[in-house]
């Protein structure tokens, strides 16, 4: 194929993140907005207590069931086509539930159309989060989760008062109408960001997959205490829900709406801690992080139970936020690091029962705490709980920084030959890591054929000891050495194999999946100057001269 057919070369993707970014503004917006519109049609209705009870089962219960086998999916499919469908899906079933609610359906009719769409819902945050690093890069992966998880944060906020105006002004129903428009947005914001199919797929073949996420999160070091401290952490969240309502209205004299004040502290607190939540995620000891985080919360939610000043509750509640994020920001960091990158979906689909569980026992256990203990109890109950989690989960944690350094430490030999290739100049040492993680050492024979002219591309390879011819059109083009490399053409310019390549005396090859390779480019942000020349050099030689 000619060097002028070959289409669009894959560079890392700009502004991918930006989008995202974008999109949780949107959705968080929406959901906010839906939220409120949802109670202000059940109260059209005349529901109580049990109404709203039944409401916020129908959100988070399908989310803390099918987390798991809705994590598997988003490992199968390709991830971009899979956010965008949902979008659309569940925009369709804002649009039904707006009209439903106009004509006055019961409780029971618009249950329904809410669980069928967050039983939609449940694939979206674990293809999105194993997606997010073939975007980011592994430079800016900190960064952009730090980013998604304040953005989340301060919506929970931000996404109520929209909400609230929506329905000061209008029908309940207008704010499904807001809300299936958000979901076609961010739809449209996802389906501009290529990065996110980067990486899917790669389970497609273990047809039992959808069923062993738990499995997986066992089987893997690390991942099962993470998944415990998750719960834990949205449990406290759940219980929020119910605590601050009742704070506000008895403990801090701040009315009905006071519950938006102290939401909105926790949201200052996000904001506040955005600058230095990648860098902590990024620390070498993440055990400390954890624990931390674990006592900042426990500590200022105990306190909490007597407070009755409303400035110094908010002020608490800051602290609280702040935690939120970096808790968020480092256990997304930790499990994309730990996790093998072909199983990333079904263990986010895992960390997503666990948190929607969490939030789901919070709000249902918390009422009954304080019926037992009264309001200060329940908010002292809670944080000694957290404490002892903290207490307990210590060992292991201990256990999951050490295992990373044991990691760090065998790969390191990998990493610094890669590190040392003009393919990778640039790379950060956590991008190479990844990479070293991902390598496959190959012997070879003379005479193998490691790659056709014509076939797709799949891997990269790296030359380790041999030789390697490249044929073209039946001739030898070009004769790769110890330290070079082959078949990034193909993974760069997206277009089948511009050449073939034999072992001509025996060696071993390093092989590296493709888009491993491509999301430590994207962690580069430029391409390197030796690999442009390189690929100019080869292309060249495989362009036929002019006529």
């Amino acid at each position: 194929m000619q060097a002028r057919e070959t289409g669009r070369t894959a560079t890392p993707a700009r502004g991918g993140v930006r989008r995202i970014l974008a999109m949780e503004v949107v959705s968080g917006a929406g959901d906010g907005v839906f939220w409120v519109g949802l109670v202000a049609a059940l109260l059209d209705r005349g529901a109580g207590a049990g109404a709203f009870a039944v409401a916020a089962l129908v959100r988070l219960g399908p989310r803390a069931l099918l987390g798991a086998p809705a994590g598997a999916l988003a490992d199968r499919i390709d991830r971009r086509v899979l956010l965008v469908v949902l979008d659309v899906a569940r925009a369709v079933c804002m649009v039904v539930l707006a009209l439903a609610s106009a004509s006055g359906a019961s409780a029971t009719v618009l249950f329904a159309v809410v669980l069928v769409s967050y039983v939609l819902a449940a694939p979206y945050r674990p293809a999105l989060t194993a997606g997010l690093p073939y975007v980011a890069g592994e430079r800016g992966l900190a960064s952009a989760n730090a980013q998604v998880g304040t953005i989340r944060q301060v919506m929970t906020f931000v996404g109520p008062l929209i909400g609230a105006a929506v329905v000061h002004w209008s029908p309940a129903e207008v704010a499904f109408w807001v809300n299936a428009a958000t979901f076609v947005l961010a739809g449209a914001l996802l389906a501009a960001v290529p990065g996110l199919s980067s990486g899917s797929g790669a389970a497609a073949a273990d047809a039992g997959a959808a069923g062993h996420g738990w499995q997986t999160v066992l089987a893997t070091p690390g991942l099962a205490v993470v998944a415990v401290l998750v719960f834990v952490m949205y449990a406290v969240r759940g219980a929020e829900l119910v605590l601050f309502v009742l704070a506000a209205e008895d403990q801090l004299g701040l009315g009905a709406g006071g519950i938006g004040v102290l939401t909105g502290a926790v949201g200052l607190g996000a904001v506040a801690a955005m600058p230095v939540a990648s860098r902590l995620a990024d620390m070498a000891r993440p055990d400390l992080v954890f624990a931390a985080s674990l006592l900042l919360t426990a500590i200022p939610f105990a306190a909490l139970g007597w407070i009755s000043s409303p400035v110094l509750a908010c002020a608490v509640l800051v602290v609280v936020g702040a935690t939120v994020v970096v808790f968020e920001v480092a256990s997304v960091v930790v499990l994309l690091r730990v996790a093998d990158t072909g199983v990333l979906g079904r263990v986010f689909g895992v960390v997503a029962s666990s948190s929607n569980g969490g939030k789901l026992a919070g709000a249902i256990v918390a009422p009954a705490i304080v019926a037992w203990a009264g309001l200060r109890g329940a908010f002292v109950a809670v944080g000694v709980v957290v404490l002892v989690v903290c207490v307990a989960t210590m060992p292991a944690l201990r256990a999951l920084t050490a295992a990373g350094g044991r990691r760090q430490a065998a790969l390191r030999p990998v990493a610094d030959v890669l590190g040392r290739l003009g393919l990778l100049q640039g790379a950060s040492p956590a991008a190479l890591q990844q990479l070293a993680a991902a390598v496959v050492a190959e012997p070879v024979r003379a005479g193998q054929v490691l790659i056709r002219q014509g076939d797709e591309p799949d891997d990269l390879f790296v030359v380790r000891d041999g030789e390697f011819d490249a044929w073209f059109d039946g001739r030898v083009v070009n004769t790769i050495h110890v330290d070079g490399w082959f078949g990034e053409i193909g993974l760069l310019h997206r277009i089948p194999r511009t050449a073939s390549v034999v072992a001509r005396t025996d060696g071993v090859v390093w092989r590296i999946p493709g888009d491993t390779f491509l999301a430590a480019l994207a962690d580069v942000g430029t391409m390197p100057t030796a690999l442009l020349t390189e690929m100019s050099e080869r292309l060249r030689r495989v362009t036929p001269p002019p006529a």
